[in-house]
């Protein structure tokens, strides 16, 4: 078994489940204040992390001057909200990831944030999912696994990212974005399909290009091969 290397001056809260071969840098806190955190192995953790921030509901705020108490009125903070971060994933300098209000955020494996990015409570973050520095996400966002996301992108609560997506830098997300998509500008609009992505995977170009005209609605059908990546 391998121990966890945890800088001295970071805080990792008595009651977070943690699993080996971890590294935790200078000045991060992970968990407390009654925040649920569970972190599987091999992950990298650089400084001033703050992992497990609770969410407005759970710290006793008045929230009804900030969020529609009816939408959270359900949720129990002491029973869901929580953080579960998988294994090897990269958490560089000044990440932010909130706890969950009616779900645990959700950070999958092989991810990589890097520095001052925010990821707001109930996020879901399949595999590989890559933010670059600067990344903002509202609350309840989710992004499919192997979406990358540009430099100083910001995305509205509850927005949906497929799978395979690029979003470009400094992008405005207002809106849903499909599998395979190249989405940018502000706000973020779908460009057409994510082409060096789906060539890296192996894909031809008669099916990128069909992949293509699915997605800009010439095609009422997506080539097999791609969909094949979803599995």
């Amino acid at each position: 078994m391998q121990q966890n290397i945890i800088h001295s001056t970071a805080i990792v809260a008595h009651d977070v489940e943690l699993g080996e071969n971890n590294r935790i840098g200078p000045y991060s806190i992970i968990g407390g204040m009654g925040c649920k955190v569970s972190i599987g192995s091999n992950n990298y953790f650089g400084a001033y992390n703050l992992i497990g921030s609770p969410a407005e509901f759970a710290t006793g705020c008045p929230v009804e001057a900030m969020l529609d108490f009816e939408q959270w009125s359900t949720a129990n903070p002491s029973q869901v909200s929580g953080v579960k971060i998988g294994d090897y994933n990269v958490m560089r300098d000044r990440v932010s990831i909130d706890a969950g209000i009616k779900q645990v955020t959700t950070i999958a494996n092989r991810c990589y944030l890097h520095s001052n990015c925010l990821v707001n409570h109930d996020c879901q973050l399949s595999e590989g999912v890559v933010f670059a520095p600067g990344v903002i996400s509202a609350g309840t966002c989710s992004f499919g696994m192997y979406s990358q996301i540009g430099g100083n992108a910001v995305l509205h609560q509850g927005r949906k990212v497929g799978a395979f997506v690029m979003v470009g830098m400094n992008a405005t997300v207002t809106r849903d974005i499909p599998d395979f998509a190249l989405s940018f500008g502000s706000p973020s609009k779908t460009m057409g399909v994510n082409r060096i992505r789906l060539a890296r995977l192996g894909i031809s170009k008669d099916d990128i290009d069909a992949t293509n005209d699915f997605l800009i609605g010439l095609n009422e059908t997506c080539p097999e091969s791609v969909l094949a990546l979803l599995e």
